[in-house]
């Protein structure tokens, strides 16, 4: 990291008032093509920079939402009403109401839908009535930083709390990273950013972005971005206090170890998802899995609980964003913590090279079964 590491400037207190006039223009713009409303904010006498009312801007789209929804929608008008001209009043009145008696909108709103996927002419909306100054600073703050780290060369996070959602989020993600302990117990992940890579970064950077969200749970942290502005490198720094938005539930799809893990107990194996943390020296180690195998008589009593004699313990780590000299890396650490049965599954679409290594082993989408088992038999 740098030496000098300069302050992100966040929103805060002070930018309510313009805030509050911002909502104010908003509001009443319902209902209008966004381009309306940009042009009357264009024309405000707000007392901000225009790049700090543009992240207040892009904070209510993230608002919201309903870009999909939007999406099918426009699609569809589109569909039943362009075709053959219509060529008198009548014909066009009732090929709009064909329309909006088809999709269950209102019939006022037709005209107004047929485009409402293009940015400019969706319509301003408020689903849930006018937002309180303080979620819209959550919101371009989460804007803010997640647009820094997406343009970063390396991200370091320290926090002083319970960190496992930030180190499983980084694995969940396949981020290349190293996570160890620091001198005041912290826990210190550094994260290679998205301009270290030469592929895939934009790939790369959104998922890297998916970690600031997690950081609203920390009271004490502190993240550094390397950046590179104007062929300058500066590191950009966000600690507390600070508003983000609350954590959402996750309703996230299976990970690929959590597939793997139910995989494995079909087929009758004991196994431990996110097993503890192993230390390296001053590093640490998160596998995703802890598989207990039977060998000699204990095959028989595989099913019988926790390992014992006539078990080993293999561990498994699934690999995202790799290169051959992190895989090496991360074999290296796993010896350094005296573990030997080691498998690294690395995700054959996201590594830069393979390394030649009877523990590593490359999968697409879903682990094979068949392949595990010829490490362990």
């Amino acid at each position: 990291m740098s030496a000098v590491a300069t302050e992100i400037r966040l929103f805060d207190q002070r930018d309510v008032p313009w805030i509050g006039s911002l909502l104010d223009l908003i509001v009443h713009s319902l209902g209008q093509p966004w381009r309306v409303l940009l042009e009357r904010v264009a024309h405000a006498d707000l007392e901000a920079h225009p790049s700090r009312v543009q992240t207040v801007l892009r904070a209510v789209r993230r608002l919201t939402g309903g870009k999909a929804e939007r999406t099918r929608v426009a699609r569809d008008l589109r569909a039943l009403v362009l075709g053959h001209p219509a060529l008198d009043r009548d014909a066009r009145d009732a090929r709009l109401s064909i329309a909006a008696t088809t999709l269950g909108v209102s019939r006022s709103d037709v005209e107004s839908l047929l485009w409402a996927d293009l940015a400019l002419e969706r319509p301003v909306v408020l689903p849930s009535g006018r937002p309180p100054e303080a979620a819209l600073i959550a919101h371009a703050n989460l804007d803010r930083i997640q647009r820094a780290v997406r343009r970063a060369r390396s991200v370091q996070i320290r926090a002083w709390d319970r960190a496992n959602d930030l180190v499983r989020t980084v694995a969940r993600y396949g981020l290349i990273s190293h996570v160890s302990r620091g001198a005041r117990g912290e826990t210190i992940l550094d994260v290679t950013g998205p301009l270290a890579l030469f592929h895939t970064t934009t790939v790369y950077g959104s998922a890297l972005a998916q970690l600031v969200p997690l950081l609203a749970e920390q009271p004490h942290f502190e993240l550094d971005a390397v950046c590179e502005f104007d062929g300058i490198e500066q590191t950009l720094r966000v600690e507390p206090p600070l508003l983000l938005p609350a954590v959402r539930p996750s309703r996230r799809a299976p990970s690929i170890a959590e597939r793997l893990a139910r995989d494995l107990q079909k087929a009758k194996y004991v196994v431990e998802r996110e097993p503890s943390p192993l230390e390296a020296g001053d590093e640490l180690v998160f596998p995703d899995l802890a598989i207990d195998i039977a060998v000699g008589d204990a095959a028989s009593d595989m099913a019988a609980g926790s390992p014992g004699a006539g078990f080993e313990r293999w561990w498994i780590e699934i690999v995202g964003f790799s290169t051959a000299e992190y895989l090496t890396y991360k074999l290296d650490r796993y010896q350094a913590a005296g573990v030997e049965r080691i498998v690294l599954l690395v995700d054959a679409d996201r590594t830069t090279e393979l390394l030649d290594h009877p523990r590593v082993l490359p999968f697409r989408r879903r682990v094979p079964l068949d392949l595990l088992e010829g490490v362990w038999r």
